[in-house]
């Protein structure tokens, strides 16, 4: 059983750590949802044709482009809030 400690911390961390042993990774500890999602992504994955598998990446990219505009988006308004504070 791990401790309500080592969880908290696993999950400060990012949900993941990873133990090292010699001075070399040995293990990785995570959720086992997070797991579930990668393992079975995984078998996905290698099921996909060449073309589908082009495809999931293209359709991952703008995933990835339109969280990339949005966090500027709101970066460029919190800026602008900033000019407009008057400082004494």
């Amino acid at each position: 059983m791990i401790s309500k400690e080592l969880k908290d911390i696993i999950e400060l961390v990012g949900g993941r750590y990873i133990v090292v042993e010699d001075g070399r990774p040995k293990y990785i500890i995570m959720g086992f949802e997070e797991y579930k999602e990668a393992f079975f992504g995984k078998k996905q994955l290698q099921a996909l044709t060449e073309e589908e598998l082009i495809d999931r990446i293209n359709a991952d990219i703008s995933l990835w482009r339109e969280g990339q505009s949005k966090d500027e988006d709101i970066a460029l308004d919190e800026i602008d809030d900033l000019k407009n504070i008057e400082y004494v």
